[in-house]
């Protein structure tokens, strides 16, 4: 029989492998043969082999450089490929497929959108910058601006971003994904002239569950969000795809317990001031310690300190959560921590794959990490009385487990604090400062306008904030002028070692934190120098972080359930000094007996979870 017509029928049987193995003979008897060339690719192509088939392709093109269908599948096969590498993390092998993919089509927009994606993802980002434009002056797209808007965020040319994200909304309002990122850097820049339309639009969104295209993380600072919309949010992020999960680990035998902690922030991290002495301090006789790390690689005394631990260290970060998963799998580990959560460069999604016995969320990320379908992603989350009380535990996904004391550690050893005074720092001796050490994107407008309402009936006092950027200082001093503030009872504290940081706490009378996305290793940071901090505390996790500390510490009548209440004990302080000095006293005791600075202690306490976890 002609192998031909034997290779067609096979192909019509659907035996595609048995085409191909059979036209691949008769190309060995006529290798000149283009045509053959050009099936064996497109049957390549039809089973998803797309190396193979634009191997074949490419000879074919060399011979019919003008032929339009070899062009278009050769194209179709490295676009595929593009995409393939990019979703796997392996960027550079996606520049490369790109980049040979526009030299046929120089002049395609989506080709050029696709390798400034794979330049973005390595921060080559005046390259990625140059090819976004390029692409929307072939053809506007509301995902190339929104991506172009991504790119001069990153590059800190936060008006540009801007103006790219609202021409993305402006071509699709339904492209929540560029909303967020815009209320997002609107909050960073405390821009809230428009803002509150965009809360309530992203609000709507998550009321309608349109889809998952919201970063849990993101809206956790919104002052609408509450904690059944932190659900949903999760909720919807897990499920955009199905994930088929490992085959369920065997009962433990081992003597040891493995743990695995899985993070983007083993480097210079608040997470390092919370984690490392837990980290350093397991039994080694009863737990085997092991790190995956999915963040960048870095210089830093840090990052070096975690690698230095009698830990297994293991660099994921150029694995897709697939590969990560089947790696965790390899290691025989009985809990998996997840201390990143929904953060940057985490790996939020390695859980459904269930590579470990158990799996935890833990510290990186303050609230649940939702339903992944038919089963909470994590099936634990560690928490306290406090952080989650028992009328709130419905709204986490999670079976929540309680440590007896405050949920977070810390390091035992911070910076000493040497004494300094408010003249060493520009302050008046006799001044009164109010002091909030967040981060920018944490302020909102209802918060700093009782800051301003706090300056506006005191009087030699002064607002000090930590340094952002200059967007964000400009709009503060506005904003502040427009409640007739002067702008020289706003300063920011620029940026300076930890040590210094620490150092610089102890001038502040009084820390004011920041609703509904409390200070966490900020508010730690506030009690290791003995400043009071006042906080307002609501239904979500992210809320309540400073309100666990303080209760931990034994100063709870530093939390309010209001901003009414907020303002006015700020007032009353402010008026009654003595009160204040009273309120040192106790953190200053809290802190040499309370458990919060106490890594070994809480250690144990952690250990003593796992191990019955595992009973």
């Amino acid at each position: 029989m002609n192998l031909i017509k034997k290779a067609k029928m096979q192909e019509e049987s659907g035996d595609i492998d048995a085409a191909i193995n059979t036209l691949k003979t008769e190309l060995n008897n006529n290798p000149k043969n283009i045509l053959l060339q050009i099936e064996i690719g497109n049957l390549y192509a039809l089973i998803g082999n797309y190396e193979e088939a634009s191997g074949f392709f490419r000879r074919s093109i060399r011979v019919f450089p003008d032929n339009k269908d070899v062009m278009e599948a050769l194209c179709f096969c490295l676009c595929e490929i593009g995409n393939k590498y990019q979703y796997d993390r392996r960027y550079s092998l996606a520049e490369a497929a790109f980049e040979e993919l526009l030299q046929y089509q120089p002049k395609n927009s989506d080709y050029l959108f696709n390798l400034a994606n794979a330049f973005f993802s390595q921060d080559k980002l005046d390259k990625a910058l140059s090819l976004y434009q390029k692409s929307l002056a072939l053809k506007k797209d509301e995902n190339t601006f929104n991506n172009l808007g991504n790119t001069f965020r990153k590059l800190g040319k936060y008006n540009d971003a801007i103006e790219n994200y609202s021409k993305s909304i402006k071509m699709n309002s339904e492209l929540i994904h560029a909303r967020i990122e815009l209320t997002h850097l609107m909050q960073n820049i405390c821009d809230w002239k428009t803002i509150k339309s965009h809360f309530f639009e992203i609000k709507d969104h998550i009321k309608n569950k349109k889809n998952g295209k919201i970063s849990p993380f993101t809206v956790l600072s919104m002052p609408n969000i509450d904690i059944k919309d932190q659900l949903n949010v999760a909720n919807m992020w897990a499920q955009q795809k199905k994930i088929k999960a490992f085959s369920p680990k065997s009962k433990l035998t081992k003597q040891k317990i493995t743990i695995g902690y899985l993070s983007a922030d083993f480097r210079n991290h608040p997470l390092y001031y919370l984690i490392y002495d837990i980290l350093k301090n397991h039994d080694k006789n009863h737990f085997e310690t092991k790190l995956f790390y999915s963040g960048p690689i870095e210089k830093s005394e840090q990052f070096d300190l975690f690698n230095k631990l009698e830990c297994k260290f293991i660099n994921i970060s150029n694995h897709n959560d697939q590969e990560s998963a089947q790696i965790i799998r390899n290691e025989d580990i009985d809990i998996l921590i997840d201390l990143s959560g929904f953060t940057r460069n985490s790996r939020s999604m390695v859980a459904a794959y269930k590579p470990a016995r158990i799996h935890i969320n833990w510290l990186g990320f303050a609230g649940t990490m939702g339903f992944y379908f038919d089963q909470s992603l994590c099936e634990f989350i560690i928490a306290d009385e406090y952080i989650i009380p028992k009328k709130l535990e419905d709204y986490y996904a999670e079976k929540v487990i309680k440590l007896p004391h405050c949920y977070q550690p810390n390091i035992e050893f911070r910076p000493n604090i040497s004494k300094k005074s408010k003249e060493d720092y520009g302050f008046a001796a006799s001044s009164f400062i109010f002091g909030s050490f967040s981060q920018s994107i944490k302020i909102t407008e209802e918060i700093f306008t009782i800051w301003m309402e706090l300056l506006k009936n005191t009087s030699n006092t002064y607002l000090w904030l930590l340094q952002s950027n200059k967007l964000c200082q400009t709009n503060l001093y506005n904003f502040a002028k427009n409640h007739g503030i002067e702008k020289k009872r706003i300063r920011f504290a620029p940026k300076v070692d930890f040590e210094e940081h620490i150092v610089r706490h102890q001038i502040v009378d009084l820390f004011l934190d920041t609703f509904p996305y409390n200070g966490h290793t900020s508010t730690s940071d506030a009690l290791w120098a003995e400043c009071p901090i006042l906080t307002i505390s609501g239904e979500t996790f992210s809320s309540r972080v400073a309100g666990s500390i303080l209760t931990e510490i034994g100063c709870p009548e530093l939390i309010m359930q209001d901003k009414d209440h907020y303002y006015n004990m700020a007032l009353k302080l402010y008026n009654n000094q003595s009160d204040l000095i009273k309120i040192k006293e106790k953190i200053i005791i809290g802190k040499k007996n309370s458990n919060l600075f106490k890594p070994i202690e809480f250690c144990k306490r952690l250990e003593n979870l796992y191990k019955k976890l595992l009973i």
